[in-house]
């Protein structure tokens, strides 16, 4: 017999209510002991940090500006990436047996600076400007001089030199030119024999190895298109010249 009073309270019986609270701290602490330790690593001192993040912000910039035009075979890259592969370029030939002396390295350095403007040929109008100070930065330049004249006595290697320079500009630089003047017939098809070589030692030995096709070749030019699209047509021309006094 129920008493009334206690009859009338509303209460709903949960059995565990009494045991829950201590369950739970008991599977609690037991989580805890086979957990793994957290490991708290130390923020980044804010300088450092901010120079990752510039350093990012210029991978990613690096990596938008490549971009694929009608009939490329590969994308076209920052220019700055280009001059970088010019010197690429040379440097393989040093170790196929053309190993370069002093000045023939310190003219090729002229030289690319004199060049440096045609590496922006297919940019839009107005980006080399953009891009001059970064340009003198990024090679360590105090300013940019488009005119090298070079005097050394004979047999100094200067044919040499630009012969290698030329073919490393030709598979380098975009919709490049090049125009040779030399003192004599037997002088320019002699320089383009040699542009010829040197471009298959740095092709190893296949245009197609670096996605170029030739166009048109003969004594006194070599055609090529190149990889980045169809206004990438690249041209080196060597002309004799005549030389005469008044």
């Amino acid at each position: 017999m129920v008493p009334t009073a206690i009859a009338s309270l509303p209460y709903e019986f949960l059995p565990l209510d009494i045991h829950t609270n201590y369950l739970n701290a008991l599977i609690e602490r037991e989580i805890k002991k086979i957990a793994p330790e957290v490991t708290t690593v130390a923020p980044l001192v804010s300088g450092l940090a901010q120079r990752l993040q510039k350093k990012e912000a210029q991978i990613n910039a690096a990596r938008d500006a490549q971009s694929w035009m009608p009939g490329a075979k590969e994308a076209k890259k920052d220019p700055l990436e280009y001059m970088e592969l010019c010197r690429k370029y040379l440097a393989k030939m040093d170790t196929q047996g053309w190993n370069r002396s002093y000045h023939q390295r310190l003219f090729h350095d002229d030289f690319l600076k004199a060049c440096t403007r045609s590496f922006w040929k297919l940019e839009k109008p107005g980006q080399f400007a953009r891009d001059h100070q970064k340009v003198l930065r990024c090679n360590n330049w105090d300013h940019i001089a488009q005119e090298i004249l070079i005097s050394t006595p004979r047999r100094f290697g200067k044919t040499i030199s630009v012969s290698m320079f030329c073919a490393a500009m030709l598979l380098a630089c975009p919709g490049v030119e090049i125009s040779i003047y030399s003192t004599c017939k037997r002088i320019s098809q002699k320089i383009l024999r040699n542009v010829a070589k040197f471009v298959m030692i740095v092709c190893d030995g296949d245009y197609h190895n670096l996605n170029f096709s030739v166009k048109r070749e003969n004594m006194e030019e070599i055609n090529l298109q190149g990889p980045i699209g169809r206004q990438d047509i690249r041209i080196i021309n060597s002309y004799p010249s005549k030389v005469s006094m008044q």
